[in-house]
């Protein structure tokens, strides 16, 4: 089965985490001044990501060329991304992030979304083990933001019944490269 991770810049963040500004939608304006160009995680196309019709064409095209998938959102943004999810037949997963970093507000944000859809084949109970809808970990100190820790993409993989000698995974991100790290253990 072909299968495919993705974790894009998160709506209302893009421009903010890699493209030098904020999108005026989201947060205060001026709160952060966003990347540079000097730094690694610079992408000058980085605001489409700001625009939740890039994230719903996403996981259209997940669901078009893959059997089963998985893209990660921010909480904040769940509501205007969960109804095409759920018309793809996607789920919601959580990710509780146990060292979420304040970020100014009342009322901490500690957890993270994962949608997901599992393969047809593979939904059933008998098909596989078990995996909760929820994980909980640290956010890895890695120094890219963004990143998500080994056992985030362990969990996903379980999530989609990934089989090692069966399927191929797609990281349409790879970013910190935790997917193709976790792959490549799993391989052994």
């Amino acid at each position: 089965m072909r299968l495919a991770i993705a974790d894009p810049p998160y709506l209302g963040r893009a421009s903010l985490w890699y493209g030098g500004g904020q999108h005026p939608h989201y947060g205060t304006p001026g709160r952060a001044k966003g990347r540079t160009v000097a730094d690694r995680e610079w992408h000058p196309d980085a605001a489409q990501w700001d625009d939740p019709e890039r994230h719903m064409a996403l996981m259209t095209d997940l669901d078009l060329h893959w059997d089963g998938w998985a893209m990660a959102a921010s909480a904040k943004t769940l509501s205007e991304l969960l109804p095409h999810a759920d018309l793809l037949g996607a789920r919601c997963g959580i990710w509780h992030v146990t060292n979420a970093i304040p970020d100014g507000a009342r009322v901490r944000s500690t957890w993270e979304a994962l949608l997901f859809r599992v393969p047809d084949s593979r939904r059933a109970a008998s098909t596989g083990m078990r995996v909760p809808d929820m994980f909980q970990a640290p956010h890895p100190q890695s120094g890219f933001v963004g990143a998500k820790p080994d056992q985030w993409v362990t969990w996903v993989l379980d999530l989609l019944g990934y089989d090692p000698a069966e399927d191929t995974v797609d990281d349409l991100f790879p970013g910190s490269g935790a997917v193709s790290r976790v792959i490549a253990g799993r391989l052994l």
